[in-house]
């Protein structure tokens, strides 16, 4: 009875409420709707299709996502957003702003979990000027804008585009110099789609697409390649990345994609579900167009999704600065935007100055030297002994970027409550969650 209620619900809700809160469990089911708790190892979740929440087991679960295409959530893009970025030793990251410093720990202000008071030994870096990316495109928000050729083979539904027959749909994004790309991906049986994009025509082309970039899904593994301006000689198809992940074993039958271009360095990088895949180079000049193309290739019998689009301009300075390599594990480095370093010891840091200025005392003077905060590209901190591990029942990925390891989890309407291995009890603000998924 209740596998029978599950399937129902679940397929009622795969095509009414795609764009709500998502819940992918292990079974591969799908359930669509507004999360209004996660507490005592339940998921509470409002659905249309029934009168009171529905109750699922969250050991079950894969990944909450929250919503970001519904109308409630329009304001995302106005969450705040900073532009320093700290690292703790266990690989979460955290936004915010320092705004003390002492022998002992760092004081970091974010606007939503509030003040850390964070032990030094515990941090691996901060990087600064990390300028909030410039939202270019999110959606879709209907068909409109869309082109679209083979008699109108996609459609559009609650914050979804869905194809089940071979067709393309297009639309010319204004892509960036340089961007980071990213959506969700979902399916009935197997992934079959094509992603085009940097094309010089948002509408289909007889011959496919020319001149771009190809981001290929399917049931085999993900694959991007360079598709050859017309005129060049030799072949068609250039692979740049490769992964040979199996996507039709995945039990949600859902991914995020995210592709990193860089035109300039003609360098780019493949991320799935928040894991770095790999990243390629163009060995030719860098497209220039700056459309987007949907290929889906179904054979007719079973859906393509695509849903939470999303483009940003990529800061790839800061990309670049997080390859500045420490000076020494045991020492404190803090580097400043014109590429020296100073190594010793990070002592203080005092806002309330005019420069706000860092304190660093280095072998190589007698004096303390002061950096002001705007000099500033990134602060290691010396590693010293191996901290504790750090484990957690849960990832929670932060819409303003970062990401923390979680346990003890209790969501309510506005606020999250848990346990940080290392940074104690949390009350974070619902509106920066992006999703939570199981340890692993």
């Amino acid at each position: 009875m209740r596998t029978s209620l599950i399937a129902g619900l679940t397929m009622a809700s795969l095509t009414a409420t795609r764009a709500n809160d998502q819940v992918s469990l292990k079974n591969g089911d799908l359930f669509f709707g507004k999360v209004i708790a996660l507490t005592g190892g339940l998921i509470e979740l409002q659905t249309p299709h029934s009168e009171s929440p529905l109750k699922i087991v969250n050991e079950d679960l894969i990944r909450l996502s929250f919503s970001g295409a519904n109308a409630e959530s329009k304001a995302t893009e106005e969450l705040p957003k900073n532009s320093q970025e700290l690292f703790l030793r266990n690989g979460d990251s955290i936004p915010g702003e320092v705004v003390g410093l002492t022998s002992t720990h760092l004081s970091f202000q974010t606007w939503f979990t509030g003040l850390l008071e964070i032990p030094r030994e515990q941090i691996d870096s901060v990087f600064f000027g990390v300028t909030p990316q410039r939202n270019v495109f999110r959606g879709p928000v209907g068909i409109e804008g869309w082109s679209q050729g083979n008699n109108g083979r996609w459609r559009y539904e609650d914050g979804t585009l869905t194809s089940r027959d071979k067709g393309f749909i297009g639309r010319d994004l204004q892509l960036p110099k340089n961007f980071i790309f990213s959506t969700e991906i979902s399916w009935e049986s197997s992934p079959n789609i094509r992603i085009h994009l940097c094309t010089e025509d948002p509408e289909p082309q007889d011959d496919g697409t020319s001149n771009s970039y190809l981001l290929n899904l399917n049931s085999g593994g993900i694959q991007v390649k360079r598709v050859m301006p017309a005129g060049v000689r030799g072949p068609k198809f250039q692979t740049l990345i490769t992964s040979s992940q199996n996507l039709q074993n995945m039990s949600s039958k859902s991914c995020q994609i995210e592709l990193r271009v860089d035109r300039t360095t003609k360098i780019l990088q493949l991320y799935l579900d928040g894991e770095k895949l790999g990243q390629g180079v163009d060995p030719t000049e860098s497209p220039e167009g700056s459309s987007l193309l949907l290929e889906s290739l179904s054979s007719g019998s079973s859906d393509n999704n695509v849903s939470n689009i999303m483009v940003h301009e990529w800061d790839t300075t800061t990309q670049l600065l997080r390859r500045e390599p420490r000076a020494e594990d045991e020492l404190d480095t803090l580097s400043v935007d014109d590429g020296d370093r100073f190594s010793g010891k990070i002592i203080s840091y005092d806002p309330t100055l005019p420069t706000k200025p860092f304190t660093v005392k280095t072998p190589l003077s007698p004096d303390p030297i002061s950096i002001p905060l705007e000099n500033c590209a990134v602060m290691y901190f010396t590693k010293g002994e191996n901290s504790r591990k750090s484990t957690g029942q849960y990832n929670l990925a932060l819409r303003t970027g970062g990401k923390l390891t979680l346990s003890g989890i209790q969501l309510g309407a506005e606020k999250l409550k848990a346990n940080h291995p290392w940074l104690g009890k949390l009350e974070i603000d619902r509106r920066v969650m992006q999703s939570i998924s199981k340890g692993k």
